[in-house]
């Protein structure tokens, strides 16, 4: 079943509460079931939940326990569930008294049309004020397998890793200044961390119109990603999709046909 339910807009999606751990993941799982419960402040029960998520009601039982366990969701007297009010849960910006900028909800029909094109997982990303990158939208069903496990905000220290990171950095010079190489981590044998061949690699990008993960973040998996420029001409923000290294290699030229269209219609529709 296609995952397709009105996620809220980066402002809106949900933050997990500081951890005394240095970097705690999100599991693709957990990540919909939370956008889910975003998007029905009303509440949403066991089976309405598991059929939206193309999965079982015990398949989700357990990552509902643990968000309650957590204190990040509350099971109501109704017999729903719905996300526990507070300040952990508010979308504050990460800068105090400093607004944030939305996203048009159009772009999140961009995810949408990226994911029909390729039936690949899709996504939207944005650059935070913070220099985190925000997990925004996501689409895909259960059928197209595992992906990997990435944090719903994308630290700056694995921003040498992800296509989405790589492609936000290449288009603001600010960016690459603020990344520390003595951080990054060779997550797998392909990872690039030397800093002359990550700048060889961001003019790369800046040339061609897209960035590729070719197994850098996770051993068999590849991502292409494509930028999209608001009104202003500023990139904040980036669509794509993530699917396994043999597609990949097969289809890479149609991939980065597909993203770089998608991203490319939703830049006019948002200049408009």
């Amino acid at each position: 079943m296609t995952i397709d339910v009105p996620l809220p807009r980066s402002g809106d999606v949900p933050r997990r509460p500081r951890s005394t751990r240095s970097s705690r993941m999100i599991a693709p799982g957990t990540l919909r079931v939370l956008r889910m419960l975003a998007a029905h402040p009303e509440g949403v029960d066991l089976q309405a939940l598991g059929g939206h998520l193309g999965r079982t009601d015990t398949g989700v039982l357990p990552v509902l326990q643990r968000l309650v366990r957590d204190g990040h969701v509350e099971h109501t007297d109704g017999g729903t569930y719905r996300l526990r009010p507070g300040p952990s849960w508010g979308g504050t910006p990460a800068t105090p008294g400093a607004p944030r900028r939305e996203l048009p909800a159009m772009l999140s029909d961009a995810v949408t049309e990226l994911y029909r094109r390729t039936r690949a997982w899709a996504y939207l990303v944005e650059w935070a004020d913070d220099d985190q990158i925000d997990l925004v939208d996501i689409r895909g069903h259960q059928r197209l397998g595992h992906i990997p496990e990435v944090p719903a905000r994308v630290p700056p220290t694995m921003a040498h890793a992800l296509a989405v990171s790589k492609v936000l950095v290449a288009h603001a010079p600010g960016r690459r200044a603020r990344l520390d190489p003595s951080r990054w981590t060779a997550y797998t044998p392909a990872t690039i961390t030397s800093p002359d061949a990550y700048d060889l690699e961001l003019a790369r990008i800046r040339r061609d119109g897209y960035a590729l993960d070719r197994e850098e973040f996770a051993a068999g998996f590849a991502c292409v990603c494509a930028p999209i420029a608001d009104p202003g001409g500023r990139v904040g923000a980036a669509i794509a999709v993530t699917l396994p290294a043999p597609r990949f290699r097969a289809e890479l030229d149609r991939l980065v046909t597909d993203v770089t269209d998608v991203a490319r219609v939703a830049h006019r529709q948002w200049y408009r």
